[in-house]
């Protein structure tokens, strides 16, 4: 069935309500407050790890990470061959129906701008405008082709701190006024750009995700984090406290310029695919922890000139490393580990080793078996053997305390498929441990403590909670809702615009934001839907070319999510 309903999503990268609720109450954020008295809200659960690429995937594709495969950045990874990083870079060719492609098929007119993980754009019954994960340089970005020239030459995708990679270990990030300049110049660029699509191209459903309040957060955590103690809105504040109250009111002004522009009749939301807080003080170091169960270990010392394992060795002595860290400048550092392991080799030897760290997300981390038959070296046979070595590693985990305060280390522990299900779990690490948020996982051997003490780059990082704000006629006046969850928004916005439900969809339609008279009139429906040729065609082209890869790691690299 097609239905008369609009709808317009704001996205707020990041946002959480630890921050936005002192905002709404101080008066920064008037607009937000009005959708928030006027309908139904509350703090969203993300996907496992909150984390930017399984996070939005999800909310594209309508299912969990098991079904499409997306828990990082990173394309592929050669599990065989003991790859732990992956290479290659995800784009929106994986996805063979997205919820766009859902929309349009009913006959919807979308238009989508800047959600990440969307490039290339694809064909849509409206347009778009590609977001994160988008070549810094690339000319072709938008559906219809046309409109990136229409956008104009200031329009900013996204932004790149770290320019030059030697010159930032020297000095840093720029000043944190410059930093704000950037983020404020890409919020009104995009919010402009959003406010004349609405109104010479309007839509039935049409979506923008401002990725400034992720950067706001990641680089200015800390001075947000004391704005917000401050016991009043009066109370003395530096130029960038002040910068940043200014940022939060824009956006909020943004806001509610989208909001007016939308239909009388349409419903609004705002999410966010995760949520924030402090970044992690401590470094747990996984790897020398599964050493200490006795589940891996390293190889011994090749030569005299073994770099690597000297480089372990001196790691493992607290004062020499201690020494080193204040003698040499972080760019010698860096040097010094990339040749070492480049001309040594790694230093687990894998043909003993039963377990090992594989990154997710700096405080969510994954234990991979190594498995006979499924890797090169695999000691560890199918079957029993393979459960009760998951079973030892969850029980263990769930008992890791911090020496220092007894503080248990381990939020959650479990094995892959009781938090995801379909295809692609088999891919995953076998077990995934999720750490209390002050702690970051390592993947070193070169620890000379199984804590220690870790000075972040970014004064803040990602929560589980986001946030979900949803406001209009069909929608209850309830306050704040609980059990929420982002994989239940893509039902939600389709039963909201009067559409079945794909029977595929892993969520539920958030049925307890709605008005009864409004559940009671339109009861929600499924449907099965077939695939769309579009995403078979894209997924035989090329990726991304060697040069386009360089460039998307440079900047996540810049906005500090790879090493």
């Amino acid at each position: 069935m097609v239905g008369t309903r609009k709808l317009l999503a704001i996205g707020l990268d990041g946002a959480t309500f630890d921050t936005l609720l002192p905002l709404v109450e101080r008066g920064h954020m008037p607009n937000l407050a009005a959708l928030m008295e006027r309908g139904s809200w509350g703090r969203l659960a993300s996907t496992i790890p909150p984390f930017t690429a399984a996070a939005w995937s999800t909310f594209i594709t309508g299912r969990n990470p098991g079904q499409h495969g997306v828990l990082s950045f990173r394309d592929k990874r050669d599990r065989f061959h003991y790859d732990l990083q992956g290479t290659g870079f995800v784009d929106a060719r994986r996805y063979d129906l997205t919820i766009w492609d859902i929309l349009s098929t009913a006959g919807k007119r979308v238009g989508i701008v800047n959600v990440p993980m969307t490039y290339p754009a694809h064909s849509v019954n409206g347009y778009m405008v590609t977001g994160m994960l988008t070549p810094p340089h690339v000319a072709q970005f938008t559906y219809p082709p046309e409109l990136a020239e229409a956008l104009g030459s200031d329009y900013v995708i996204d932004l790149d701190f770290i320019r030059d990679e030697d010159s930032f270990r020297i000095c840093g990030f720029p000043p944190k006024t410059e930093m704000m300049a950037q983020i404020r110049h890409m919020l009104s660029v995009r919010a402009r750009t959003c406010s004349r699509l609405m109104q010479e191209q309007p839509t039935d459903f049409f979506m923008v995700v401002f990725t400034s309040t992720d950067r706001v957060q990641h680089f200015f955590w800390d001075d947000l984090a004391n704005m917000i103690a401050r016991p009043s809105p009066n109370g003395t504040a530096d130029a960038i406290e002040r910068q940043i109250a200014e940022y939060f009111e824009e956006l909020d002004e943004r806001i509610g310029q989208l909001t007016e522009l939308a239909s009388p009749s349409a419903t609004v939301l705002v999410i966010s695919d995760h949520g924030f807080g402090p970044a992690p003080t401590h470094r747990f170091y996984m790897n020398i922890w599964l050493e200490q169960l006795g589940l891996l270990q390293r190889r011994g010392r090749a030569s005299f000139l073994d770099l690597e394992y000297w480089r372990v060795m001196l790691g493992r002595n607290r004062h020499l490393k201690a020494l080193l860290r204040r003698l040499m400048p972080q760019a010698a550092q860096d040097k010094a580990k990339q040749v070492a392991e480049s001309t040594s080799g790694g230093i687990i030897d894998w043909s003993r080793s039963r377990a090992y760290f594989v990154p997710l997300y700096f405080h969510v981390g994954g234990v991979e078996i190594n498995l006979a038959g499924a890797r090169h070296e695999g000691i560890v046979e199918p079957g029993r053997d393979y459960e009760l070595l998951r079973d030892r590693i969850i029980h263990q985990a769930t008992q890791l305390q911090d020496p220092r305060n007894g503080k248990l280390i381990v939020e959650l522990a479990a094995r892959r498929e009781e938090l995801y299900q379909g295809p692609h779990v088999e891919s995953f690490p076998d077990v995934i441990l999720v750490l209390d948020p002050d702690y970051i996982c390592s993947a070193s051997l070169a620890g000379s403590s199984l804590i220690e003490f870790h000075a972040p780059m970014r004064s803040g990082e990602h929560r589980q909670d986001g946030i979900f704000i949803a406001a209009g006629p069909s929608i209850a006046q309830r306050g704040e809702l609980s059990n929420l969850r982002l994989l239940d928004v893509p039902p939600t916005i389709l039963y909201s615009m009067d559409l079945p439900v794909p029977s595929f969809f892993d969520g539920q339609v958030l049925k307890e934001a709605f008005d009864p008279a409004y559940l009671s009139a339109h009861p929600v429906q499924s449907q099965e839907w077939p695939s769309i040729p579009r995403a078979a065609e894209q997924a035989e082209q090329a990726g991304f070319s060697e040069a386009e890869q360089a460039e998307i790691e440079g900047r996540l690299r810049g906005l500090g999510y790879l090493d």
